[in-house]
């Protein structure tokens, strides 16, 4: 049955990319969480979507162009709309450390497509080897390069380029970056797709599924991986599937 992956924590209900909504997620019983990184002018890898803090915290500005500190003493409390409070940026530092008290999965996303952080990829690497987690990391991009260079440096890397544009063959793209899995936005793919990648070994997973008729859907198709904003809701209907 697919796993499901909490997009940017369980964001549908809490503040995105934040420890309180990577706890929340987790409370879910979830097999994974999915996040982004962005890296600070001073060098740090901070978990956030945008590259800007504009539209999740209560600051603004470029992340690449702020420090550590500066991010850190924002509230990154927004969610669809509402506020919540005291909410920080984490550090990826902050969220590795925590997954090592418990058995999550977690997509990192290198958000380097729009800017380019040199040296991202070594980066994000070494501070997962840090803390041991190596065989529990999903690495994917926008940024098919960045996927390359990933293979690159470290062979047994699990990697997946993300793509949302039609007409895209996913096999070919896995085999162009010698990926493991794709990730592919759900609008861009259909079964056909999905079944041609699995029978070459590449698990398929698909984001942003919240809609109950399309997990429905996606689970009976035999999808590997779902990634929602709303993991309670996706974890209910794989239950009652089971049954």
């Amino acid at each position: 049955m697919s796993q499901i992956f909490a997009h940017r924590g369980a964001s549908g209900l809490y503040p995105e990319n934040t420890m309180k909504a990577f706890k929340e997620a987790e409370k879910t019983g979830c097999d994974g969480i999915e996040l982004d990184v962005q890296r600070t002018k001073d060098g740090h890898l901070v978990v956030i979507h945008d590259e800007t803090v504009n539209r999740t915290t209560n600051g603004t500005g470029m992340v690449g162009s702020l420090t550590l500190k500066q991010i850190r003493a924002l509230d990154a409390s927004y969610n669809k709309k509402k506020w919540f409070t005291h909410n920080k940026v984490p550090t990826l530092e902050e969220v590795l450390e925590w997954l090592q008290g418990n058995s999550l999965l977690c997509n990192i996303e290198l958000k380097n497509d729009k800017v380019a952080y040199e040296g991202m990829e070594e980066d994000v690497l070494q501070k997962v080897a840090g803390y041991n987690l190596d065989h529990r990391i999903i690495y994917s991009s926008f940024n098919h390069q960045s996927i390359i260079r990933l293979r690159e440096l470290d062979e047994n890397a699990t990697i997946a380029p993300i793509y949302s544009k039609k007409g895209v063959n996913p096999s070919l793209l896995a085999a162009s970056t010698s990926a493991n899995a794709i990730h592919a936005n759900y609008r861009v793919m259909t079964p056909a797709l999905m079944n041609a990648c699995q029978r070459m070994n590449i698990p398929v997973r698909l984001y942003t599924l919240n809609d109950q008729g399309k997990l429905i859907k996606w689970m009976q198709a035999g999808l590997q991986g779902i990634i929602t904003d709303f993991p309670d809701r996706a974890m209910k209907i794989r239950d009652s599937l089971e049954t």
